[in-house]
């Protein structure tokens, strides 16, 4: 009963399907020169697998998806429809993405055929230290002790306004837009406020995150007033309404940054993080600045791949995949245990090395050419038994699943792959309740300890597995492609490769294909594994770990391929069935 006092209130829970009806919206798409022809309404075609010719969006929810196909009818281009689509995500995906966070742009202009990458990551407040959260160090002076266990550690770097990182989405989107965009923000903004206002349909994925974190929702009134239906979770299918939220959309889309960066949100945000116990301020908040940097590339078996830079996570993909090339991982070897084990070993490597090397290139000396090397990955190889799994080092910190990702191309072949998140789900429960806006807790994808590559320092990015990307054949763009998952992102995207290039599935099978993940001793599966390929990976010395059939865990990917016939050319965008996201097409 909703009258009933909360304390008494019992959740019930259920499963329920939904569906996204298809919209109609005018106009058609004509980037570059920016025109906009007036045309018959435009069907969008909405669903789990789209093929276009005109423009295509991949989303974790399928409102996200019919607001930046929404963009591209109105004649916006592929940066546009990125940028409506992120903000409808963070209204009606708010537990993995919002105004609070940060992630990774990765662009491709089809007139120049060039790539250029920006990176809106958080970073650490400029009040950090690298010692601030170890345990039995100095803690940091003044405003809290440090830890004694490694629970207590977790929980100081993981929740509460300590674990907030400064958030740079909203910069990173309106710069993007600045320096790409067409149509005017008020327009790109549009359908989030919208969605914001008038409301969204609640997702399966938004109302399971909303029951793992209930007992911190209803602790907080105002969070609660936000994310609950008189402190009940919104079941799957009812409309949820963030009117608080509209509010700022509106505020960023009236007078840009500046509205969240100074002023009475920016304000607002401070104090909340530190009323909470954190350290960032409003010098943080007024210095964010996003600069545009060259994307890093590889190949694999003749295909071109290319990705943001450091400290995104394209290069651990990378070396993953530079020591596969070196196996024949023909079709007649697709979904047997000796390609699962090979796959599990060359990431266990990668991942090692991450937690060795990598972190922010302007902090750490980073030997990108070495990790690249053909020297390296042949000596990697040469470390995998082909007949048994073998122990390795403890890669680092096991990052959260909660993050999003899009993938967007315009009728002129431009394309945006996107990976952003709040870290955690529900991020650092530091909510700023004026503005709707819930904090990141990006200070966990630290190493807590100083001294090493992913030490914490003020003003330094976190490592990161996001990893938006795009392949190219000989014609041109072949793909557009990225996943959420934390650490499982690298498997994932390795496995989508491997799946698409060497055994040559059709998208949505390589998408649906059973996925795994190693990163320590334990090998997690689907359980869609057959019992006998479980067996023979058991025999090789694998401790398996069983996830349901499409889990979560292993992320959600959304993807488009260019197919190309003769003169014309066709989008197929494809959303993964681990997550409630859909494709959206003219």
């Amino acid at each position: 009963m909703r009258d009933a006092p909360k304390e008494a209130r019992i959740i019930s829970k259920r499963v329920f399907g939904f569906f996204c009806c298809c919209l109609l919206v005018s106009g058609t798409v004509v980037v570059r020169p920016a025109t906009i022809q007036q045309s018959m309404p435009t069907p969008m075609n909405v669903g789990d697998v789209v093929e276009s010719p005109r423009g295509m969006v991949v989303a974790a929810h399928p409102q996200a998806a019919a607001a930046g196909a929404e963009i591209l009818a109105k004649g916006g281009n592929a940066v546009d429809a990125a940028v409506a689509t992120v903000f409808a995500l963070a209204v009606v995906e708010p537990e993995a993405s919002g105004l609070g966070g940060g992630g990774f742009i990765l662009l491709y202009d089809a007139a120049e055929q060039a790539c250029v990458s920006l990176d809106y990551r958080e970073t650490a407040p400029k009040l950090s230290a690298s010692t601030m959260f170890e345990i039995d160090g100095p803690g940091l002076p003044g405003r809290w002790d440090a830890p004694e266990t490694e629970a207590e550690q977790a929980m100081l770097q993981k929740y509460g306004g300590q674990a907030v990182g400064v958030p740079r989405m909203v910069a990173g989107l309106l710069r993007s837009h600045e320096l790409y965009g067409h149509l005017p923000l008020s327009v790109v903004m549009e359908p989030s406020i919208r969605l914001a206002e008038d409301g969204f349909t609640v997702s399966d994925a938004l109302y399971s995150a909303v029951l793992n974190v209930y007992d911190a929702l209803i602790a907080d009134d105002a969070m609660a007033a936000a994310f609950l239906n008189d402190y009940l979770p919104y079941e799957p299918g009812e409309v949820a309404r963030r009117p608080d939220l509209a509010v700022t959309l509106r505020q960023i889309a009236m007078y840009g940054a500046e509205a969240f960066y100074r002023g009475d949100i920016a304000s607002d945000i401070v104090q909340a993080v530190q009323e909470a116990g954190g350290i960032l301020d409003l010098e943080d908040l007024q210095s964010v600045n996003i600069e545009i940097s060259q994307p890093i590339e590889t190949t694999y078996r003749g295909i071109r791949l290319v990705a943001p830079p450091l400290p995104a996570g394209g290069l651990t993909v990378f070396e993953t995949l530079a020591i596969l090339e070196g196996y024949d991982l023909g079709i007649d070897t697709s979904g047997t245990a000796f390609a699962i084990h090979l796959i599990a070993e060359a990431t266990k490597r990668a991942f090692a090395d991450r937690a060795a090397y990598i972190g922010d290139p302007a902090f750490t000396n980073i030997p990108f050419d070495m990790l690249l090397g053909a020297d390296w990955a042949a000596a990697r190889r040469e470390s995998i038994d082909p007949n048994h799994a073998t122990p390795f080092p403890d890669p680092g910190i096991f990052e959260s699943s909660s993050t999003t990702h899009v993938s967007v191309i315009d009728a002129d072949g431009n394309a945006v792959s996107l990976t952003q998140s709040i870290s955690l789900f529900f991020g650092s429960r530091v909510f700023v309740p004026e503005w709707g806006i819930l904090m990141n807790n990006t200070m966990a994808d630290f190493d807590p300890n100083s001294g090493g590559p992913n030490s914490i320092a003020a003003g330094k990015i976190p490592a990161s597995s996001m990893s938006p990307l795009f392949l190219f054949d000989s014609e041109g763009l072949r793909a557009v492609l990225g996943t959420p998952g934390g650490m499982r992102i690298t498997s994932t995207l390795v496995e989508l490769i491997v799946n698409f290039v060497d055994w040559r599935l059709p998208l949505a099978d390589a998408i649906a294909a059973p996925r795994f993940h190693s990163e320590t001793d334990t090998l997690y599966i689907e359980s869609r594994i057959p019992d006998d390929i479980v067996a023979a990976l058991e025999s090789r010395g694998h401790v398996i770990a069983k996830k349901s059939a499409f889990d979560l865990f292993f992320g959600g990917a959304h993807v488009i391929e260019v197919q190309r016939q003769g003169t014309s050319t066709l989008y197929v965008g494809v959303a993964d069935p681990r997550r409630a996201g859909q494709a959206a097409g003219l």
